[in-house]
């Protein structure tokens, strides 16, 4: 007999209860919170990047002949992002320096330089590569000078007053030695170091990067791809109209050649920006702490991925903090506990291994085991629910009866088939109440596709009031499409979906309604798009999406080499980090115990740009700011509340809107061995909470505001 329907009153009235049921445990990003002290400290620089296509500016080969290079045009030489197609070398000392082959022809200390004036909102990179076949007897160098040309024979070296080296590096043959200038000329030393490279005869790249896509520019050195100190900060920007080579008195030049020059931009230029005024008003919504969450196969419990020795994976999963791991998908209906009917066997050791690879995440990741609901018995889905329930211990969250069941069911025997499921796992498996969280596990449904509310989620909403805890849901942006549609924002088929079913859940006395399989195209996703930097833009409007209408979560599905994949795998080793576990890393640093507050934004011209909002328990709120414009950067106004003074900035890019290698959070790359170095790349000076900060195309930023006591 059908189980009387309890009511969940008592608990929706403790929203702390609420809060455990979805947060076994919530701590506070310690690793992000570290980061920001060594900023303050002055141990961590700011660095930003900036998006847009990579291109060579300057190029020059060295592959002429034995001829002055001065007045002499470089290899390539274009008119874009502050070079000029009619540029020539100079010899700053009119010495000879330098010839068209790369030797070095003179003694005296002297460099050869092309034009170049930076401009807002590029990331430039200077590759110079060398030879050393012998001591020179003294030291070479590149890098960026205020002064293009300085007639005469003194004061031509970078280190001089003439030139005025500024972001430039010098490389010794004789002891390794590698030293690091911000300028001008040889003031503000940052590095140095013998050793720092072989000593001796070899060859060596000096890499030198200019960033200006932030209000203060940055600047940082790399020796053989190895970084050579830290990065700099310019309070006051530099005045740069030349880029090149240089070199110190020297005793043998010959000892030198010079293989290579190149300059490249990788941005936008910053100019005659959008105009966004960002306001944030109203109470908000209570943001779960394990919003973010992961989905995957139920069958991924018969092959190697889920291992307690795979610590790659369990890094990864580690970094969201709070989360939620869902295991379900169209394969739950197509394994079964111990092979009882005709699907495959999901054995009692498989579920032993995974339990083991949970136990080794944080106590505050749970789990939504998803149970064979198409072609089981209601005696053996309680059988398996009561071995996992033993085996995950306080790990798990729940549990969810099939998977998308519109395929292959009407409502009235899904919902007949369901309710036997459930009377059968409730009455023999100890822990079930309704979503007390660390005390029980709770039952979740329909889990029906998005097409399919009015005929499955409503009514199961609406049945299983008092049983069913989390209402849950799919979404995808469709079974096909390109960047712009899945970009497209608002996207009223998103909007809809989420405010009926959190409205379905509310007025059904469930806890709450969450999207437990979703994506950005279905089948897998797209290529080119579904893997790319745009979608994770999309995913941060997705989920905040979701977040601002009190939804509680979502959870990213994936693995193999699925494009929409938060996670790529060939068996148990990673083999990618997708754009969208970027996205929910992105959303996981905001600061925990917060509501969600509309960002309300205005335009001075159309751009598709949102802005979202957590109002802190102090009163401040965090701030997103998503542009996924690919030409126009976007000014946009913000008010973090009138006692913020200081904010926090980390940005998510890649070099263009549909580069899948290029993303960085942080300023960092997420790797696949589970390591991420990211970290606050700027603090920002608000005045009573008012600042204005400019997104470049394809970039988000996050603001999260310093409180200091008063």
């Amino acid at each position: 007999m059908k189980k009387a329907k309890r009511s969940c009153a008592s608990i929706l009235q403790r929203p702390a209860v609420f809060a455990a049921l979805l947060a076994p445990a919530v701590r506070v990003n310690q690793a992000m919170r570290t980061m920001r002290n060594l900023l303050l400290a002055g141990m961590i620089p700011l660095l930003l990047s900036s998006p847009g296509h990579t291109q060579t500016i300057y190029s020059d080969t060295f592959n002429g002949g034995a001829v002055n290079i001065n007045q002499k045009s470089p290899t390539v030489a274009t008119n874009d992002a502050g070079a000029a197609s009619s540029a020539i070398w100079k010899d700053a000392a009119n010495s000879k320096m330098l010839y068209t082959n790369g030797t070095v022809n003179t003694t005296e200390g002297d460099s050869v330089l092309l034009p170049f004036t930076p401009e807002d909102g590029y990331i430039y990179t200077l590759t110079a590569s060398v030879t050393f076949t012998g001591n020179p007897g003294n030291w070479i160098g590149a890098g960026f000078a205020e002064n293009y040309w300085y007639p005469g024979n003194g004061n031509a070296q970078f280190n001089e007053n003439g030139v005025n080296g500024y972001d430039w590096a010098i490389l010794s043959e004789s002891s390794g030695n590698v030293q690091f200038f911000s300028g001008p000329s040889g003031t503000n030393q940052i590095f140095n170091r013998d050793g720092f490279f072989t000593a001796g005869p070899g060859t060596h790249t000096l890499t030198l990067t200019l960033d200006t896509t932030a209000p203060q520019w940055v600047i940082s050195c790399h020796v053989d791809g190895v970084k050579a100190g830290p990065d700099f900060t310019y309070t006051t920007q530099p005045q740069i109209t030349a880029v090149g080579v240089t070199q110190h008195t020297l005793t043998t030049p010959g000892a030198i050649h010079w293989n290579s020059f190149t300059l490249e931009a990788t941005g936008m230029r910053s100019t005659n920006p959008v105009k966004a005024t960002v306001s944030f008003s109203g109470a908000g919504v209570p943001l779960n702490p394990s919003f973010v969450g992961l989905s995957y196969e139920k069958a991924e419990l018969t092959k190697s991925l889920f291992s307690a020795t795979n610590t790659p994976l369990i890094k990864l999963f580690s970094m969201l903090g709070p989360a939620v791991l869902r295991i379900g998908g169209g394969t739950v209906d197509l394994t079964d506990w111990n092979g009882t009917s005709s699907a495959t066997a999901i054995t009692p050791s498989e579920v032993d291994a995974f339990a083991k690879f949970v136990r080794e995440l944080p106590p505050n990741l749970s789990v939504i085991y998803g149970i064979n609901l198409k072609t089981n018995t209601p005696a053996n889905a309680a059988d398996e629910a009561g071995y996992a329930a033993k085996d995950l211990g306080f790990r798990l969250l729940g549990f969810e009866l099939g998977n998308e069941p519109e395929f292959y069911s009407t409502y009235d025997n899904f919902h007949y088939n369901w309710d036997q499921e459930e009377s059968e796992i409730t009455a023999t498996v100890p822990g079930w109440n309704q979503g007390t969280g660390r005390h029980g596990w709770i039952m979740d449904g329909a889990d029906a596709g998005q097409g399919v509310i009015p005929t499955f989620t409503d009514p199961f909403a609406r049945d299983e009031s008092g049983v069913a805890s989390l209402l849950t849901q799919h979404y995808y942006v469709g079974s096909g499409g390109t960047m712009q549609v899945m970009l497209q924002h608002p996207n009223p088929t998103l909007d809809n979906l989420v405010t009926n079913i959190v409205g379905a859940a509310n007025g059904n006395q469930m806890l709450g309604a969450r999207i437990t399989e979703c994506g950005s195209f279905s089948s897998g996703g797209l290529l080119g798009v579904s893997n790319a930097l745009g979608a994770a833009l999309w995913s941060l409007d997705f989920m905040f999406t979701m977040a601002e209408d009190g939804g509680q979560g979502v959870n990213f599905h994936g693995g193999d080499k699925s494009p929409y994949s938060p996670i790529n795998n060939n068996g148990a080793t990673i083999t990618a980090v997708g754009p969208e576990f970027y996205a929910m890393k992105m959303f996981s640093l905001i600061p925990q115990g917060g509501r969600v507050v509309p960002g309300a934004v205005t335009l001075d011209t159309s751009a598709n740009f949102t802005a979202y909002g957590v109002r802190g328990v102090n009163g401040a709120i965090s701030a997103l700011l998503n542009n996924k414009e690919v030409n126009d950067t976007v000014s946009a106004s913000v008010n973090l509340g009138p006692d913020v003074s200081r904010v926090e900035l980390i940005s998510l890019t890649a070099p263009n809107l549909f580069d899948s290698t290029g993303l960085m959070l942080g300023g960092a790359t997420i790797n696949t061995n589970g390591t991420w170095y990211g970290h606050v790349q700027a603090v920002l000076t608000a005045t009573n909470g008012q600042l204005t900060v400019r997104v470049p195309p394809t970039t988000a930023y996050l603001l999260i505001p310093l409180m200091f006591p008063h």
